[in-house]
């Protein structure tokens, strides 16, 4: 049962207009480098908001998380608006998030206490004590901390971090997560790259080449599996107004090694051992998502991506930026109570504490994926020039950002001339004979 804790009225965000430039294929860069404002984001979890307030970095905006006089967690700016003072405390512990290490801010259950003046706050950030300024304080009833919305769904705190007024969860979450059959195993850590990074990553032509070697593949024997040797072009399955769905073209027919003329070699130079065939081959694996168009990759507004979702269960991840150089990475691991009954259920707490995090979450994105991302491995502000092997990326970085929530609220005027920009990169890249123009099916 999701619990809704206050209403929008507003928040210290000022408007951030997208930057836009163009690359040799055209406008490439419209993503906000901190992040969408106008959607839910997970904050915390909430067993971890006990007696002690708690500060985090979310979009660039610090955040102090505590209980409100009804239990439930409240966000609001980590500043008080008296003098600036953290009402967190104000020592940071770790450059990028929290828990700081305040003293004397929860003098009063429910409320915080900033710990300079003693200005007391509720969860709506409505000021009710002026404790240094006395009873009759005549600022008290006009102080204001700004307060983020927040909702409790499944255990994890929910933060609106918009200037507008909040949807229903439900619209910016996916659906998984309102399934009464969806078992949810959270994993949360801090990672040194900007958030758009790891979301264009997660389904591109990267794979082939990062992911295909390693001893974490004995245990699911994913190292003998027939594997492509490239991607090749990609292809936009699926797209709505939400979120697109990236399938691969070429590399269900493209062969395991394949020779370049350029280097004279072969190109994975040893694939005798995998001889085990993929698994769509030997039978039909049931797809975890009904919804989701054969074995694609989720994009999803404002940072929710899926590589893939089959079999029993589901890899789901959200980036929250923290600022232009880190981000809250969380990692979802869906499956479902139907297919894990009984003792079975046991045996997927060990399965997945064990192997699943080993090869998944820490092995192939924190030991894999995150070493290249990560700031000073890879320049995001350089000149690019991309292909038909970056459909996905082309697509989120230009054409989902015009169908944000924050381009229908908060662009304005802007918007036309980034979609004019746009509409003109288009009719460029349909003369170039060097760009391999992706069709998009209506929807």
């Amino acid at each position: 049962m999701a619990v809704q804790n206050g209403s929008s009225n507003g928040n210290s965000s000022s408007m951030r207009t997208p930057r836009y430039g163009a690359s040799q294929i055209g406008v490439f860069d419209l993503v906000p480098k901190l992040g969408y404002r106008e959607y839910w984001y997970p904050g915390i979890i909430d067993k971890d908001v006990g007696k002690k307030p708690i500060s985090l970095k979310m979009l660039g905006e610090d955040v102090v998380f505590f209980r409100d006089s009804k239990g439930k967690v409240a966000a609001l700016s980590d500043y008080c608006p008296h003098r600036g003072a953290r009402l967190s405390g104000g020592w940071r512990r770790t450059a990028g998030g929290g828990p700081a290490a305040g003293k004397l801010n929860n003098e009063f259950k429910g409320f915080i206490t900033c710990p300079y003046h003693g200005f007391t706050f509720d969860g709506e950030g409505q000021c009710v004590a002026a404790l240094t300024d006395g009873p009759e304080s005549r600022l008290q009833p006009v102080l204001k901390a700004p307060h983020y919305p927040t909702i409790t769904h499944n255990g994890i705190v929910f933060v609106w971090m918009g200037q507008t007024k909040p949807v229903p969860l439900e619209e910016d979450i996916p659906s998984y997560f309102f399934d009464d059959d969806v078992i949810t195993e959270t994993y949360i850590r801090l990672w040194d790259l900007n958030w758009t990074l790891t979301i264009e990553n997660s389904h591109d032509s990267h794979a082939v080449k990062i992911h295909r070697g390693s001893i974490r593949r004995l245990f699911n024997r994913g190292l003998f599996r027939y594997s492509p040797g490239y991607h090749g072009a990609m292809k936009i399955a699926k797209e709505t107004d939400q979120f697109i769905h990236i399938t691969s073209a070429e590399s269900a027919r493209a062969p395991q090694s394949s020779y370049y003329e350029g280097i004279g070699a072969k190109w994975p130079k040893h694939v005798w051992w995998r001889r085990a065939p993929r698994p769509s081959s030997h039978g039909a694996r049931k797809q975890f998502d009904a919804d989701r168009p054969g074995y694609t990759g989720l994009y999803q507004l404002p940072a929710w991506v899926s590589p893939s979702g089959s079999g029993d269960r589901c890899h789901l991840r959200m980036a929250v930026p923290i600022d232009e150089l880190s981000s809250r990475m969380w990692t979802f691991t869906l499956t479902r109570k139907s297919f894990w009954k009984g003792w079975r259920r046991l045996w997927w707490k060990v399965l997945y504490h064990t192997s699943h995090l080993y090869q998944l979450p820490q092995g192939t994105n924190e030991l894999e994926d995150m070493p290249i991302q990560a700031v000073g491995a890879l320049d995001p502000d350089m000149p690019q020039k991309v292909g038909a092997s970056d459909v996905g990326i082309i697509a989120w970085r230009r054409r989902m950002p015009l169908k944000s929530r924050d381009a229908q609220r908060l662009w304005g005027s802007i918007r036309s001339d980034v979609e004019k920009a746009v509409g003109d990169a288009e009719k460029l890249e349909a003369n170039d004979p060097d760009w391999q123009e992706f069709e998009t099916p209506a929807g």
